[in-house]
């Protein structure tokens, strides 16, 4: 039986408009009923379009566009009696790959149509929600540096040179994080707290984080040399990162975080003010469509 969803897209991500109505019939070719279909071009309409279904408590929402829609259409569904279905149109696509979902619009379909709904925590950065990662330090560099004109023409394309020219820039910082249970103080050049499981692409942000366990799941990189970047590098391919004597990690409920400089701090791929930052978390209050994980087939 064809599932009923409502389906909003922000056609100002990367590939919104373009692929808005693709995305629309891949969904109905999967399964999909899409009783309401809107493409926005402006923040106002797709908040106000986004809060009239969930008034209406739409059981189902598809969202359609990059990390920063997903992360506002997420703090609106949050606590809510409707759910969430990622539609990635963004760039990074960060938290589809959190959720384990495709990217391709006909895999991402059938991928969907097979998930259920289950309940995942959100993350708190000075009193707004984030379903991913909020950072300092490298990765803030790197989103100052996405030439954003090109962004949404060669997509991840642009962050190799972003890359590159944030390493050059790269500069310790003072950083001191406080949590409930631990501490960290000292010149770093990372930090990064998240609601999921995962940061910058595939990679684990430690080897305990959940989305649904109802902790953030933190971490910071000391100021190190070439061999000590070398090393995280390494670690972060094989998720052993943590285990590294230059990064202090922990799971907690809550943070705060100073800096001893002005910093800028991206959260979910955004620009989000400078520290200080209060960290919270909001435990299974999302409801989110998330793909059924297969079983490793066993030989008799």
């Amino acid at each position: 039986m064809p599932v009923d969803a409502v389906f909003l897209v922000n056609g100002n991500s990367r590939s919104g408009a373009e692929q808005a109505t693709l995305a629309k019939v891949a969904l109905e070719s999967n399964g999909f009923n899409v009783t309401q279909f809107v493409v926005t071009t402006s923040q106002a309409q797709f908040t106000t379009q986004l809060d009239k279904w969930v008034k209406e408590s739409c059981p189902l929402i598809a969202v359609g566009g990059g990390d920063g829609t997903q992360r506002s259409a997420a703090e609106r569904i949050a606590g809510t009696d409707s759910a969430i279905a990622v539609v990635p149109l963004g760039t990074g696509n960060a938290w589809a790959t959190d959720l384990g979902l495709p990217t391709e619009l006909n895999e991402l379909a059938k991928a969907l149509s097979t998930a259920s709904v289950e309940s995942i925590d959100l993350g708190i950065a000075n009193d707004r929600g984030f379903v991913n990662v909020a950072t300092i330090g490298l990765t803030s560099l790197i989103a100052k540096n996405l030439p954003s004109k090109l962004k949404g023409r060669f997509g991840k394309l642009v962050y190799l040179p972003a890359v590159i020219k944030s390493l050059t820039e790269l500069r310790p910082f003072l950083l001191k994080v406080t949590t409930e249970g631990d501490q960290y103080e000292g010149m770093a050049l990372q930090f990064v707290a998240a609601a999921g499981r995962t940061h910058a692409g595939p990679f684990r942000v430690t080897r305990h984080a959940s989305n649904n366990d109802g902790l953030l799941s933190l971490y910071a990189l000391d100021d190190t040399d070439k061999r000590g970047l070398a090393k995280f590098g390494l670690g972060l391919l094989t998720g052993m990162h943590t285990l590294l004597g230059e990064v202090w990690s922990c799971e907690a409920q809550t943070a705060t975080v100073t800096t001893g400089s002005a910093k800028r701090v991206i959260v979910d791929g955004e620009r989000s003010g400078s520290p200080p930052l209060v960290l919270s978390i909001r435990p299974r209050v999302l409801k989110v469509l998330v793909p059924k994980v297969e079983e490793p087939k066993t030989g008799k």
